[in-house]
């Protein structure tokens, strides 16, 4: 039986666990970069991967491989090397060995159906060898190479800027970060409500539904609860049974943890 996992959110303290932002003009492609590097003599650490509709970029610094367990199954995912690790709709929970290193790319939603020309579809629940996307236009060695995060930050934000264009579809991307940006901020119970918020973005509904479907490969309505989720998760950690789950439209605690169940499989006490 796998141990329990808990949620690593990016305020976390942990010494194995770096964070950084990008500056624009790459906040559009790229939400954070991240890197995990326990000491060489740690003990496995688990971390719960909650559904998202971003995807990652994994590339491992060195030979020690890092696994993942989906939810409901036996037989854990073994990641070596570079791979795209698709937004997904089921939680995961990653196994971090000591002495293991991976970099880390969170991309923005709707980002890969544009780096990699492919449909988002492909990319649901899914993990692939980056380079049977992309060849060899960023090498783990040329990251393996590089002296530091901050380094390595820098080679991929060059290879972000060779490959991307501003064309009509980049244009319906950035409507759709909007629409996202304005679900992390809002108390939201329906579709009625993100209906109204399509509104004051000048799209309609059904163009928003089919831009997220073509772009992540989810609805608005199911993007916008794994979000509400995540953030009432982190506010959960902090402040136990009595946070205020009004603030993120829930209409009490069982209602969240409802939720929960829904989304992961586990209620919010096993997720933590």
């Amino acid at each position: 039986m796998m141990k329990r996992g808990q949620l690593l959110t990016e305020d976390a303290k942990e010494h194995f666990f770096k964070i950084a932002y990008p500056a624009a003009p790459f906040q559009e492609y790229v939400d954070y970069y991240f890197e995990i590097s326990p000491h060489t003599d740690a003990a496995d650490f688990y971390i719960n991967g909650l559904p998202s509709s971003n995807t990652l970029i994994a590339f491992n610094l060195n030979e020690q491989p890092w696994h993942s367990l989906k939810e409901g199954s036996d037989t854990p995912a073994v990641f070596n090397y570079a791979h795209l690790l698709g937004h997904t709709s089921v939680l995961h929970t990653g196994v971090y060995a000591g002495g293991m290193h991976t970099f880390f790319v969170k991309l923005r939603p709707g980002i890969a159906a544009l780096l990699f020309k492919e449909e988002a579809a492909s990319f649901v629940n899914t993990h692939i060898d980056l380079f049977c996307l992309w060849g060899k236009d960023l090498s783990a060695e040329q990251l393996i190479a590089a002296g530091n995060f901050r380094e390595r930050i820098q080679l991929f934000q060059n290879m972000l800027l060779k490959r991307f264009v501003n064309d009509r579809h980049y244009m319906k991307v950035q409507r759709l970060h909007q629409l996202v940006k304005t679900f992390h901020s809002l108390q939201l119970k329906g579709e009625k409500e993100i209906e109204k918020i399509c509104q004051r973005n000048w799209v309609s509904y059904a163009s928003a539904r089919r831009d997220f479907l073509q772009y992540i490969g989810f609805t608005p309505k199911y993007c916008q609860r794994i979000s509400r989720l995540k953030l009432a998760l982190k506010e959960y950690k902090k402040q136990g049974y009595h946070f205020y789950y009004e603030d993120f439209g829930y209409t009490d605690f069982s209602h969240f943890a409802k939720d929960s169940r829904q989304i992961t499989g586990r209620p919010p006490s096993l997720l933590i």
